[in-house]
């Protein structure tokens, strides 16, 4: 089932009231064994996390991680599979290649896997999902155009940012709010939170790019940004105060995802471009 596009009643651009502020955080390197690089996505409550890696024969796969044990999520009959989104309900989103090279969005149940497809589209992603188990999302038109989705109980809804183009959804919380990424006019990526019908534009100060990945119940928001020398970060954004996510000597940083206590996962690539996912808590 699929619903027309719900029309927004305001778009707020420009910088907000901010101060940059050095990280404070113990980061803890985590990877799955013997991959040859991996990526944490989210994190619940529980501390369970989700993501994803690539073996060292170069196949990409998810996991579960749960009380120090991996489990590894391969969508069935799938040649990639990557999954991304994680509830308290231990309920997993995600994204999977068919034997075409054609991209559907997953959804775990317990241990049953279900394919998730924006009606017509080209390719689907599902890339986060709150405990009432809304999914938000990306799609690809047959235009070649990317948009994002929320998708409750079975029918879908366009996300679209005013004036922009190629909106993705990466998270959404309990209360409904989405954070993903546009392209402006300009050509130039920003984060975005949507609240209801009302779009806010996150620019990390310093940032000429951004785009937020997750966020939790608090509005508590982690993305990535990139500097004016081309150098990547993470950040955190807490009701406008952005502090900025560095793993100690790592060449770029994301923060990708964030539970109700404030513990952040993500990943980062190391000098030699290889990649690697940590766990980031309070000092």
């Amino acid at each position: 089932m699929f619903k027309e596009l719900i029309p927004v009643t305001l778009l707020v651009l420009g910088l907000l009231p901010v101060h940059a502020q050095t990280s404070s955080f113990n980061f803890q390197l985590f990877d799955v064994p013997n991959s040859a690089s991996t990526e944490a996505d989210n994190i619940n409550a529980r501390g369970d996390i989700v993501g994803f890696f690539f073996d060292q024969s170069g196949r990409q796969h998810g996991f579960f991680h749960s009380n120090g044990t991996f489990t590894q999520l391969d969508f069935p009959g799938a040649i990639a599979t990557k999954t991304v989104g994680l509830n308290n309900r231990e309920d997993i989103v995600g994204v999977f290649t068919d034997a075409s090279g054609v991209q559907h969005g997953l959804l775990r149940e317990g241990t049953v896997f279900s394919q998730l497809d924006f009606p017509g589209a080209v390719s689907t992603q599902a890339l986060g999902i709150n405990d009432s188990r809304e999914i938000a999302g990306s799609f690809t038109d047959t235009a070649e155009r990317t948009h994002g989705f929320v998708e409750i109980a079975g029918a879908f809804t366009q996300v679209d940012v005013p004036g922009g183009t190629n909106t993705i959804a990466f998270g959404i919380n309990n209360r409904g709010e989405t954070a993903g990424s546009f392209v402006d006019a300009s050509g130039t990526q920003h984060a975005f939170l949507k609240t209801g019908n009302v779009f806010t534009q996150l620019n990390p100060p310093g940032s000429i790019n951004s785009v937020a990945f997750g966020l939790n119940a608090r509005t508590n928001i982690v993305g990535s940004f990139t500097d004016a020398a081309g150098n990547g970060h993470g950040f955190l954004d807490q009701n406008g105060q952005f502090i900025q996510l560095d793993f100690p000597g790592a060449a770029s940083t994301d923060g990708d995802g964030i539970n109700a206590e404030g513990t952040i996962v993500g990943d980062f690539f190391n000098a030699a471009g290889v990649e690697h996912g940590y766990i980031a808590t309070r000092h």
